[in-house]
């Protein structure tokens, strides 16, 4: 059993060419003999088959339906009594440790963002509650999966894990980001300057109001810039006041915000017709969404936090700036857009870094774990 955040379907599994996604697909199709059920959180509740895989939606759409959801993510293990329960999603490991512990389960939890960012948005009466009944959680894993060093630490050190127990993975990112996709969708984004770009949820954690603060800066250096922010899924509250401000700064005529649905493979489109991509996020465990950047040979900007930190060595490969410093970010943009040869030495790193990677190591390591 698979449970994540994100829905499970039809083009998402089967097409899509995101790397969880691929390595799932192909885990499944190489073994079977077994089958697989597939927990996701879409809008509405669904369930369905798909040969012996079977999928269950389970709509999250607001709080209530999200607890709610919660409650079935122990029901459901519980039920179903999966003999391998593997968890993708921080604050939702605790239902299926006690699902998998009340059903002798094999439990994988699989973290790909930070921990103290979730808890940190629950009232302070919970959150210490929260912090144990996870300590509980990660103790009863049979082994955790972590995306980055920085989520490895923090599981050792705040969680009290053993190291050992703690295995750090690596994706190969998909081939369709390379430095040889088309950018004529820069003739629609900005034909006449340069374009920043930023592929996220549009959330507070993603920090994308320093970004709209910085671009006073940078626009009163590279007047025909032009922001584009690939928002493939949104905050309500969050969404609003984030326009908000565009509108209260006056940065209308700079910020392009696309927020239709498109394919994963339409992102590589959007890579190759930047001249700099830039996530200035508060939290983050590693975001594949750099490495794709990276793959694409765009020079990245990001926040000094977590996986970034991993993978992005300033002045090599990217440049790296704190957290909510509006003024760094900004003249790291400027630095970017104002110097080609620092354009060129970044984007050499950049694609140097991501081909070293030769083989998705999420799909190898779930296979050993899952079938030792």
């Amino acid at each position: 059993m698979i449970i994540k955040s994100a829905a499970w379907d039809y083009e998402s599994f089967y097409k899509s060419k995101h790397p969880e996604y691929a390595a799932i697909r192909n885990l499944i199709s190489q073994n079977p003999e077994h089958e697989f059920m597939l927990i996701g959180h879409g809008s509405t509740f669904e369930h369905f088959r798909f040969g012996k895989t079977l999928i269950y939606n389970l709509g999250s759409g607001n709080k209530f339906r999200y607890l709610f959801s919660l409650s079935l993510n122990f029901s459901l293990p519980l039920l179903l009594r999966p003999s391998v329960i593997i968890g993708m999603g921080g604050i939702n490991e605790i239902p299926m440790a006690i699902a998998s512990f009340l059903n002798r389960a094999k439990f994988i939890p699989v973290l790909v963002q930070d921990i103290w960012y979730s808890l940190s948005e629950m009232p302070v009466t919970i959150r210490s509650l929260l912090k144990e009944l996870l300590r509980a959680s990660f103790h009863e894993s049979f082994v955790i999966l972590s995306i980055s060093e920085s989520i490895r630490k923090e599981l050792v050190e705040v969680y009290s894990v053993p190291s050992e127990k703690v295995l750090v993975y690596k994706y190969k990112i998909s081939d369709i980001f390379n430095p040889h996709v088309p950018s004529e969708l820069k003739r629609t984004f900005n034909p006449d300057g340069p374009v920043v770009l930023t592929v996220c949820r549009m959330a507070p954690q993603k920090g994308l109001q320093y970004l709209v603060e910085a671009s006073q800066a940078v626009v009163k250096k590279v007047p025909n810039v032009r922001f584009v922010v690939r928002a493939y899924a949104s905050e309500p509250e969050y969404r609003i006041e984030f326009l908000n401000l565009i509108n209260d700064y006056n940065m209308q005529d700079h910020f392009k915000i696309i927020e239709e649905f498109s394919p994963y493979e339409e992102i590589p489109r959007y890579m190759a017709a930047s001249d700099v991509f830039v996530l200035p996020s508060i939290s983050e465990g590693l975001p594949v969404v750099i490495l794709e950047a990276m793959a694409c040979g765009v020079p990245v900007i990001g926040s000094k936090i977590g996986g970034i930190s991993d993978v992005v060595v300033d002045g090599y490969n990217g440049l790296l700036v704190e957290p909510r410093d509006v003024q760094s970010l900004a003249d790291a943009i400027i630095r970017v857009l104002s110097d080609e040869n620092l354009r060129d030495t970044l984007s050499r790193g950049a694609l140097s870094t991501t081909q070293r990677v030769k083989q998705n190591e999420f799909q190898s390591l779930l296979s050993k774990l899952i079938f030792s």
